[in-house]
């Protein structure tokens, strides 16, 4: 009997062992790495940000951390489950909008633009690599197999709140546009190299009318305890017609801002994320206050906050990031759209404050 038990420890780790590398994904090789050396922001074998990653792990806003945290459900988490839009591919026409934009929670989006269709970092499960660990608050507005068919599916960078394995294989259709290094992990999972596209700072993908530019965001990479900064992290900046629209990715607070303001800006619309600060460490994501000042400096009339409402990842009430803002935001002359998941948003579109509800 022990040594059956035994057997089945060693069957089960090796398989959950796996399963683990599966979701983590391959890294650049050092050949592929030496590909990047030329680059001004790469140096000692990391991509390098802007701005030093801070970490104050004795000033953790209602901490201290806990790994058993992330096992369990947050008691940050709303209490009831949150409302929203169902979706399916039916809901989609056959021929992408002028323009439509569908907000499926936390940073994942569909953003219909003169007639192409963009996904943006597609999440629907959970956000680590073994399961139950950072769970969600609740289920996604559309399942991944029920995505409808697209141009193209936007990736900002490798964490697992924003890159999935189960719905990169899912989607069948699309070209992925990723930062430098990331298509190894996308190889890795099955997906031909011909539907990859790698870009780096200041590189532009153009398909008639649609031209996508990288850009700069103060941030990190990783998915594993070697590969901190192997890959890429992008924002981007997404021009087709007369329309401007910035989007932002995961970011601390920078320079970065004002000089992509000045560079591509007025913008019609900016997705900018609000969520994940914390004391701890002040310069990886957003306090909602920098959100109004980078807003300003970006040049944007409008806004759709993104990164929250789906994961605690900072330690604080999920909808204490929205609420900040909108009071940052209440004397300046920023729109802030904050649709429900799956709603639909056009133009002319009006939001409500649905959480306080």
């Amino acid at each position: 009997m022990f040594g059956i038990l035994t057997a089945a420890a060693v069957v089960l780790l090796g398989t959950g062992g796996y399963s683990v590398l599966q979701e983590m994904g391959k890294t650049p090789s050092k050949e592929e790495t030496a590909a990047f050396e030329k680059l001004p922001y790469f140096k000692n074998g990391e991509f390098q940000s802007p701005q030093k990653m801070i970490y104050d792990f004795d000033n953790v806003r209602n901490g201290p951390m806990s790994w058993t945290r992330l096992l369990t459900r947050s008691k940050f988490a709303p209490q009831k489950p949150l409302p929203m839009h169902k979706l399916t591919a039916g809901d989609f026409a056959s021929v992408p909008e002028d323009f439509a934009f569908y907000w499926l929670g936390h940073s994942s989006a569909i953003m219909e633009l003169d007639g192409k269709r963009l996904i943006f970092d597609p999440v629907f499960g959970n956000a680590a690599p073994i399961p139950f660990a950072v769970s969600r608050y609740g289920e996604a507005p559309i399942k991944a197999e029920n995505l409808p068919e697209s141009d193209y599916i936007v990736i900002t960078h490798n964490h697992y709140d924003h890159l999935e394995r189960k719905t990169v294989q899912a989607i069948k259709t699309g070209r992925f546009i990723v930062p430098l290094g990331v298509g190894v992990a996308l190889r890795g999972w099955g997906i031909n190299k011909e539907r990859i596209i790698e870009l780096g700072w200041g590189d532009v993908f153009e398909d008639g009318s649609l031209k996508i530019t990288a850009e700069t965001a103060v941030h990190y990479s990783g998915r594993g305890l070697g590969d901190r900064n192997k890959t890429l992290w992008n924002s981007y900046v997404i021009r087709s017609g007369d329309k401007n629209i910035y989007w932002a990715g995961d970011s601390g607070y920078g320079d970065h801002f004002a000089e992509i303001g000045r560079k591509y800006g007025p913008f019609d619309l900016t997705t900018i994320e609000i969520d994940g600060w914390n004391t701890g460490w002040p310069n990886t994501h957003m306090f909602p206050h920098e959100v109004v000042k980078a807003a300003q400096e970006l040049k944007t009339s409008r806004i759709i906050p993104v990164h929250w409402a789906v994961f605690d990842l900072a330690l604080h009430p999920w909808h204490e990031s929205i609420d900040m803002l909108l009071e940052a935001a209440r004397e300046t002359d920023l729109m802030i759209l904050t649709p429900l998941m799956g709603e639909k948003i056009t133009p002319d579109s009006k939001t409500t404050l649905w959480w306080r509800e």
